[in-house]
């Protein structure tokens, strides 16, 4: 379009007219520049760095208990889910014959004990050789022997809990004959559990022994429960790309049972006044994420990393943002670096685009 042109006593040039219109068309071109957004306030509060897993309940500690003699069971003292204690007796198996056997053995002992005396007198009187003595005294020693072996073998035949737990398992019945190596028991310790997971082999560096883990079960969906990492592998598994963690997990109430399936989370780090913004106020592009901070009536493009999610749809910043400034959380579409921009009265939220 070809501006109107007119002559006057200063010479010629555009009409007033023409002006007029070009200086309208700039401010429109200006105005329509500016863009409409809402802010919102960068906020601290309490943030925590959470590595997730899926792992299982274990005792903290479980043996499985087997008889080490032959015989009949005569009695139990205890059965599937019974708390004992450490010493407490829980099976007996008849040992009549082996109570008979000691009483020969005993009978054999002293009199080749008799033997050893008599054999000492005899030879310091030089009635027998010295040879003849020590097989004497040899006897003597083998009797003993075999006194002491019925005497530990007895004391098999009543099979004690080695540990203060529960009763996980019962495999025999008062009056079954069992052998040597047939199980009798399985305990477990129940306070405190262990939970055993994988963590992905790019969190590794920031695993660390006495982090407080949290624990959800599904038989107790509303209630969290508490941990410490004990245990982390030094070597990964190269099937999964995993290292594998062990957690001991408070469980005093005895609410959890091993064999759970558990969601859990390590607590790699914690910021009691982390810096967070909405979810909305954020842009991630090629591994880019950014967002943009409104100053002095324009918005200024800031290249930010992110932590963990909080509550209210919230996202940590851990760097890029100091606590004073705000930040877009509409119309980041239209933005640019430098972007005029006015800022909407609060309580009116558009959509991003």
């Amino acid at each position: 379009m070809t501006a109107a042109w007119g002559c006057g006593p200063s010479g010629c040039g555009p009409s007033a007219e023409a002006t007029a219109a070009e200086a309208a068309t700039k401010v429109g071109a200006e105005a329509k520049a500016t863009v409409a957004v809402n802010v919102a306030a960068v906020v601290t509060q309490p943030s925590a760095r959470l590595v997730n897993l899926v792992g299982t309940l274990y005792g903290n500690e479980e043996v499985t208990l087997s008889s080490q003699l032959e015989g009949q069971i005569s009695w139990l003292g205890a059965d599937l889910g019974d708390q004992v204690q450490a010493g407490q007796a829980l099976a007996q198996i008849n040992d009549d014959q082996w109570r008979a056997r000691l009483r020969e053995a005993e009978a054999n002992l002293a009199k080749a004990r008799a033997d050893e005396d008599r054999g000492r007198q005899l030879l310091a009187n030089h009635v027998v050789s010295p040879q003849e003595y020590e097989g004497m005294k040899t006897r003597a020693d083998v009797a003993q022997a075999q006194r002491d072996t019925l005497t530990v073998t007895i004391r098999h035949a009543r099979v004690d809990s080695p540990l203060s737990g529960a009763v996980a398992r019962r495999f025999v019945s008062a009056g079954e004959y069992v052998h040597p190596g047939s199980q009798l028991f399985t305990l477990v310790v129940e306070d405190p559990l262990k939970l055993r997971g994988d963590v992905p082999e790019r969190f590794a560096h920031e695993l660390a022994v006495g982090q407080t883990v949290q624990v959800h079960v599904d038989a107790f969906p509303d209630t969290g429960f508490a941990g410490r990492l004990s245990r982390i592998s030094p070597a990964a598994n190269p099937d999964n790309r995993s290292v594998a963690i062990e957690a001991l997990v408070d469980n005093q109430a005895r609410r959890l049972k091993p064999g759970f399936f558990a969601n859990a989370a390590v607590v790699t780090r914690t910021d009691d006044r982390a810096l967070m913004v909405p979810q909305e106020a954020l842009i991630s592009f090629a591994g880019v994420t950014k967002l943009f901070v409104i100053k002095d009536g324009a918005a200024y493009e800031r290249e930010v990393r992110t932590g963990t999610r909080g509550r209210d749809g919230l996202v940590e910043i851990i760097e890029g943002l100091t606590p004073d400034e705000q930040v877009a959380v509409s119309g980041l579409t239209k933005l640019e670096n430098g972007s005029p921009v006015t800022v909407k009265p609060a309580g009116r939220v558009e959509p991003t685009s």
